[in-house]
């Protein structure tokens, strides 16, 4: 009897490649650290772009355009995140282990069943 095991967690529906979404749906966006670093990095180019263009006075209607070269610029360089896998066909930046702006490596690991465990509805490719 004293020999209890842990259930895997791969069935419950918070349970993703190993991590745990249970506290990112409970408030998502709360804990920072879990941030994809690269969409981090590009929302913060990016309201300091807003903030330059605002103020040079630049007209709103070149602002997209302007943005859009920027952008490219910016989408070439080098992704400094250790956590970063190319996958081909995903949205920008085109990571393998980004979630609705979240990493998932970044999420807490998954040690089996729970009291948040929920029999999983598979909204989301587990891989």
């Amino acid at each position: 009897m004293n020999d209890v095991r842990r259930l895997p967690g791969d069935e419950c529906g918070h349970f993703i490649r190993g991590r745990c979404l249970y506290e990112e749906r409970l408030n998502p966006g709360y804990t920072k650290s879990w941030r994809c670093q690269v969409l981090s990095k590009w929302e913060s180019k990016f309201d300091d772009f807003l903030a330059r263009a605002e103020f040079f006075g630049v007209e709103q209607e070149a602002v997209p355009d302007l943005w859009d070269r920027q952008f490219q610029r910016m989408a070439r360089d080098v992704f400094h995140c250790q956590m970063y896998t190319y996958a081909p066909g995903v949205e920008p930046p085109g990571c393998r282990n980004q979630l609705d702006a979240i990493c998932i490596h970044g999420l807490p690991k998954c040690y089996g069943r729970c009291r948040h465990y929920e029999i999983a509805t598979r909204e989301h490719d587990e891989e």
